[in-house]
């Protein structure tokens, strides 16, 4: 899910390289620099919602006492490196799921200019590589161990970017860190996402072009414009220049290179024969600036891609929506994130409050090399396996508990193998009194964030993390399947359903 952790990129990885590729037991320069983990875009500030719950809670790092000890009380340079780190963390990344759980991590803790270097056992290239920062939650973890404020909010953060089948969901994060209001910071205008949600992988069309390549049906080289919301069923045009009728009025305008530009349904970002296509501009009444004209699709909502026409030239598109459309375009983040879903808080580094374990089994003998083989990740484990993780639900949806037990556990359909104990409703209901005192924290006004929740004991909470959500049902639908085909779990009808519709605020 797109977590809206605002703060301006800064730093690229490349850039970095030469400068950490010594350090920390670095073995040397390498002929060029590691691909970051998690790929995500540096122009898109939301991190997303691809963990799957069961790689959360059945991974031989976080699931492993000792090695969850260590990163409670550890720096992480300490832990990991490429020329030395702790064995025993190390043992631990032969298990695939303890290195998707440590991305997350990373992504989570660490901010936009930082790194983690690590070693990666695992064949069939085993070698350096590198875990990117995005959220800056606990920036000070790189260097010395966290404070319980950090592990708090990291844990928050990592509860709410899973999900039970794995897929990728656009969401935006919200909560307070003292003293820097930037690290929340709200998005004014949101770009589209670059990935396909059911894979997570990135579209090949945001990817660089290898060669020189022309024209807008090229699958290289485009940038994330921004997205806009219309009345389904209108007919709507965009452009960067060209005129929606000839002669008329420019709509947009460009600058530098010849533009192009594609339109995409929803948030998400197409490639050329994406079936969410819904049309590309290379001209207009025999100029070469773009403009693109299209109906509004059922959902509402679309997104925009720019792109040079000449993928070896550089331009500028300024991107505008026809004033006879019925539409709004460059929305911020709040307006693309309407709905709130509920707060995650507690603490996933505590290797006490583990319901099991996980761990990975070195097997020598025969002359053969040694194997590596994880023990435990096939556990079915009643209710939560980090019992110091919680969740509340926001009241407006229709089976909050439901939902939320969809939404944190690995095999929902029998409550098993949760991430979080679901404590009730973040707010009142007319039933039942809300876990959080707080439903818009003072740091960004209007945001929506909850604070100071409660657990089910009554211990309070102060660093919990709130979601936002563009589609309700995105968390909770469709088929997954758990590990070793143990079962199949699949969400019940409505439940995804909200007793108050939320005000998107995108009526022109």
């Amino acid at each position: 899910m797109g977590v809206t952790v605002r703060r301006p990129p800064s730093g690229i990885v490349s850039v970095l390289f030469v400068v950490l590729a010594g350090c920390d037991g670095g073995t040397g320069v390498l002929s060029s620099p590691p691909e970051v983990e998690l790929g995500e875009s540096q122009a898109e500030i939301r991190i997303a919602n691809s963990l799957s719950t069961d790689a959360l809670v059945l991974n031989a790092i976080g699931t492993n006492p000792v090695a969850n000890g260590l990163l409670a009380s550890s720096r992480l340079t300490a832990l990991f490196s490429v020329g030395g780190g702790d064995p025993r963390i190390l043992k631990q990344l032969h298990d695939p799921d303890a290195q998707k759980f440590m991305e997350y991590l990373v992504s989570c803790a660490l901010g936009p200019n930082q790194v983690l270097w690590y070693y990666n056992p695992r064949g069939p290239t085993p070698g350096p590589r590198v875990w990117g920062g995005k959220a800056g939650l606990c920036t000070s973890w790189l260097n010395s161990a966290p404070s319980q404020a950090c592990l708090n909010r990291v844990s928050g953060c990592l509860l709410s970017r899973n999900n039970a089948l794995g897929r990728r969901v656009e969401l935006s994060i919200r909560g307070e860190v003292p003293g820097d209001p930037s690290i929340f910071y709200l998005e004014p205008v949101t770009k589209p996402a670059e990935y396909e949600p059911t894979t997570a992988s990135k579209l090949v069309s945001f990817g660089p072009c290898t060669e020189q390549t022309t024209g807008a049906q090229r699958d290289c080289g485009w940038s994330a414009d921004g997205i806009g919301a219309c009345v389904p069923g209108t007919p709507v045009s965009v452009g960067a220049g060209g005129a929606a009728s000839c002669p008329g009025p420019s709509v947009g305008s460009s600058s530098g290179a010849q533009m192009v530009l594609r339109v995409c349904s929803g948030v998400v970002g197409c490639d050329s024969s994406g079936s969410t296509n819904l049309g590309e501009g290379e001209g207009s009444c025999s100029g070469a600036d773009p403009i693109v004209s299209f109906t509004c699709p059922a959902e509402g909502y679309y997104s925009v891609m720019t792109a040079a026409w000449d993928s070896d030239e550089v331009g500028v598109a300024n991107v505008a929506v026809s004033e006879n459309s019925r539409s709004r375009y460059a929305l911020s983040e709040k307006q693309v994130f309407a709905v709130r879903e509920g707060a995650f808080y507690g603490n996933i580094f505590e290797p006490d409050a583990l319901a099991t374990k996980v761990y990975v089994e070195e097997i020598r003998g025969g002359g053969e090399p040694s194997r590596f083989v994880v023990r435990g990740d096939d556990a079915v484990i009643k209710g939560a396996i980090y019992r110091k993780m919680y969740s509340c639900y926001d009241p407006s949806w229709g089976s909050g508990s439901a939902y939320s037990t969809y939404r944190v556990c690995a095999l929902p359909g029998s409550g098993a193998n949760c991430a979080a104990t679901v404590a009730g409703p973040c707010w009142d209901t007319a039933n039942e009194a809300g876990k959080c005192a707080v439903d818009d924290g003072p740091m960004v006004r209007g945001d929506g964030d909850y604070e100071e929740c409660e657990d089910i004991h009554g211990l309070l909470w102060t660093e919990p993390v709130t979601t936002f959500l563009h589609d309700p049902c995105g968390p909770v639908t469709a088929r997954t399947r758990a590990k070793k085909d143990a079962m199949t779990a699949q969400s019940p009808d409505g439940l995804c359903e909200r007793t108050i519709r939320p005000r998107k605020d995108v009526s022109p």
